[in-house]
């Protein structure tokens, strides 16, 4: 996978760990585009908590 280490696409621990647990946001993060993605990702690397990572899981879910 070279020229793959580009820091957007390296999802947080404790994000793929909620997203696993969430096959609804699990799906819907799938069918989102590569800048959607890394929105995402950016925002889950921002939390401070596991509450504010379930409600972005949580909010992938109902986006679908």
């Amino acid at each position: 996978m070279e020229g793959k280490g580009d820091h957007n696409y390296e999802m947080p621990m404790g994000f793929s760990f909620q997203l696993g647990l969430n096959e609804k946001a699990l799906s819907a993060y799938a069918k989102l585009d590569d800048q959607e993605k890394r929105h995402i990702l950016e925002a889950a690397r921002k939390v401070q908590s596991k509450s504010e990572m379930r409600r972005i899981v949580e909010g992938l879910e109902r986006k679908f």
